[in-house]
C-alpha cells in the first residue's frame, strides 16, 4: 500500500463518505449472512434495511460533495445506481444470488477510491 494513500483519502471531502459506506456495507453483509444462515428476525431485517439506507445516504452525499469539489464521472453514477437499483431488487431472488450481488458491490466501492486518487 502506498504510504500516502490514507492522507489522500482523509483530505478529500468526498472520499471519506465512500470509506464510511464501505464500513457500513461490510457490517451489512455480515448481518445479511447471519440472517441467511442463522436467525432471521423482524429486528434484524429492520437493522439490515436501516444499514442499507445509511449506505445509500453515504453514496448520495459522496455524489453531492464530489460534484461540489470535483466532477462526477459516469462510473460514479453507475456504481451508485448499482447500489440503489440492483442490490435491493436482488433480494427478491435467491439469498445466495443476493449475497453474490452484494459482494460484487463491495468490489465496486473501493474502485471509486482507486480511480479518484
Amino acid at each position: 500500500m502506498e504510504p500516502t494513500l490514507i492522507p489522500k483519502i482523509t483530505s478529500s471531502p468526498s472520499l471519506v463518505w465512500v470509506v464510511a459506506a464501505i464500513g457500513f456495507y461490510i457490517i451489512n453483509i455480515f448481518l445479511g449472512l447471519f440472517m441467511a444462515f442463522r436467525k432471521r428476525t423482524a429486528q434484524s431485517l429492520k437493522v439490515h434495511r436501516l444499514l442499507f439506507y445509511t449506505i445509500a445516504f453515504c453514496l448520495g452525499y459522496y455524489l453531492l460533495m464530489n460534484q461540489t469539489h470535483d466532477e462526477n464521472t459516469l462510473l460514479d453514477y453507475l456504481v451508485c445506481l448499482y447500489f440503489i437499483t440492483i442490490v435491493p431488487f436482488s433480494k427478491r431472488w435467491d439469498i445466495l444470488v443476493h449475497a453474490f450481488i452484494a459482494a460484487m458491490g463491495l468490489i465496486l466501492l473501493p474502485l471509486l477510491i482507486v480511480l479518484r486518487i
